[in-house]
């Protein structure tokens, strides 16, 4: 550290504790920001929490700095923050950030895993979303579920974390994926308010004759365990191709079977996505890896079979705040 006048260290020595930021101080005084990060370690005005001391404070301008760079993705999260605030003479710990954010209306959240969306695929759920906003919760309750999922006999694919203030999801604050990748068990399930309904385990690949036999089985079945009318339920599915086609449309059509018009890749829409979250954390607990494919099948029917109704129910509670969600982002990527 270069010789500094002692009018300039006071100086400095002021400005820090009146929680100007270093970059400011830098400018103000015509001091690097690395010989002022040098004078508040000296005079004992770094981050304190971890000792007992003093809170460090984080002056307007720096927060508006840390803000605005969680937002454009330059932070990757805390502890990336402090690293880089660091580099530029800014002492302040991953858990002072923290608190920081927390104290600015921000959450730390999973990754939500994605699909890519285009324009026409924002405007689909938008208007998917404006279409339903009056829809109550008793309109909800009409609607099965239905989706498929991979579970790993081995690991889980991975979770990662982000800070968001609750507003529309950008770009870095999701995890991008491959639709439909390779899994140790492909499952098909349905959600209804009822309970959950009857679980398929998809062997091989899948067709449209494959997948009506699902909806003979599988899904009648659900209905009439729940003692349901068709005429008074709503079946929801995404629009993969195999769900869409010619064959499939004209068995659900010919077994009276409304079908909700669903928009392309939007799973955030789908309380059933939380569902397999459910029964992955709780496969998850167990102490042993499943020995083989039907030691993970017996598993899956266990955790499947232990899912309340209570827990059913929460899910379907939240689609009104899930269609809204999407519509205030105007279809773009939501927290669900």
């Amino acid at each position: 550290m270069r010789p500094i006048s002692n009018d300039i260290q006071n100086r400095i020595v002021q400005l820090l504790k009146e929680g100007v930021s270093g970059e400011e101080i830098s400018k103000k005084t015509g001091v690097s920001t690395g010989t002022v990060s040098k004078i508040r370690k000296n005079h004992d005005l770094g981050d304190l929490n971890s000792n007992g001391g003093r809170p460090f404070l984080i002056s307007t301008l720096l927060g508006r700095r840390i803000l605005r760079n969680f937002n454009s993705g330059n932070y990757k999260n805390a502890s990336d923050a402090a690293r880089k605030l660091l580099e530029d003479g800014e002492n302040i710990s991953a858990q002072t950030i923290r608190r920081f954010l927390k104290d600015s209306g921000y959450a730390a959240i999973h990754k939500p895993k994605v699909l890519p969306l285009t324009k026409h695929r924002m405007k689909e759920r938008y208007e998917f979303a404006r279409a339903h906003l009056s829809w109550t919760i008793d309109d909800w309750k009409k609607v099965i579920f239905s989706d498929e999922t991979k579970v790993n006999r081995i690991g889980s694919d991975g979770l990662q974390w982000t800070w968001t203030n609750g507003d529309k999801l950008k770009d870095f604050q999701v995890q991008h994926m491959i639709k439909h990748g390779g899994g140790s068990l492909m499952l098909w399930g349905c959600l209804t308010w009822h309970d959950v309904g009857y679980l398929s385990n998809i062997k091989g690949s899948i067709n449209s004759d494959f997948y009506i036999g699902i909806l003979e089985d599988e899904l009648m079945k659900t209905i009439d365990w729940y003692d349901l009318e068709k005429e008074d339920i709503i079946f929801q599915q995404d629009n993969a191709s195999i769900h869409t086609a010619k064959k499939v449309s004209e068995w659900l059509d010919n077994n009276n079977i409304t079908v909700l018009r669903w928009p392309s890749h939007s799973p955030d829409l789908n309380p059933i996505e939380n569902l397999w979250s459910i029964l992955k954390r709780r496969l998850l607990q167990y102490e042993k890896q499943p020995d083989g494919m039907l030691e993970l099948w017996s598993r899956v029917e266990n955790v499947w079979e232990s899912i309340t109704q209570n827990e059913c129910q929460k899910l379907i509670e939240s689609m009104p705040k899930r269609i809204k969600a999407v519509y205030n982002a105007k279809g773009g990527h939501t927290k669900y």
